[in-house]
């Protein structure tokens, strides 16, 4: 697809859409309201269409993704944790003492909230390399699917031709 076809405004408007997931910096849920918004009001455009309707798909899945690891977190400690005494902790009322804990019983809660931990920070960081990619290729006038993304809101039929 040549970049000379999609009109300069479609390729700002769609590099705008990806960028505009960085507003849940300061607006809850704005990476997803604010792409979504952009993206209703200028679909009749087949490039800006392309970009948004790919963008929303890729924040819902992230979404989903940031709640299934949330989850298994919760029941982790929910489980584990359980396995935790709560008489090593010894109130008194000068000071609270704090006695050993046996290692096989914190050493796989540990463990699980390290690696839920590092999930985590991995799908921030695969967040921003794809969302900046994204954008980079928007403002290029090149097409761009997200890797590891759900198609929620599927395109229609009569769309599937090549963007122009």
């Amino acid at each position: 697809m040549e970049s000379s076809a999609i009109k300069k405004q479609d390729q700002t408007l769609s590099t705008i859409i990806h960028l505009s997931v960085f507003s849940k910096l300061f607006i809850p849920f704005g990476n997803f309201i604010l792409p979504l918004i952009i993206w209703l009001v200028n679909k009749e455009k087949r490039f800006v269409d392309h970009h948004g309707r790919n963008a929303v798909n890729f924040q819902l899945s992230l979404i989903l993704y940031y709640l299934v690891i949330a989850c298994l977190l919760i029941i982790a400690i929910l489980i584990l944790g359980a396995r935790i005494p709560i008489e090593f902790l010894e109130f008194n009322e000068y000071n609270i003492r704090i006695d050993t804990i046996d290692n096989e019983q914190v050493l796989p809660l540990l463990v699980m909230l390290i690696t839920g931990g590092f999930f985590l920070f991995g799908l921030i960081v695969f967040e921003l390399y794809a969302v900046i990619s994204a954008a980079k290729n928007a403002s290029e006038g090149k097409e761009f699917k997200f890797p590891l993304c759900i198609n929620f809101i599927k395109e229609d039929s009569t769309e599937n031709q090549p963007l122009k």
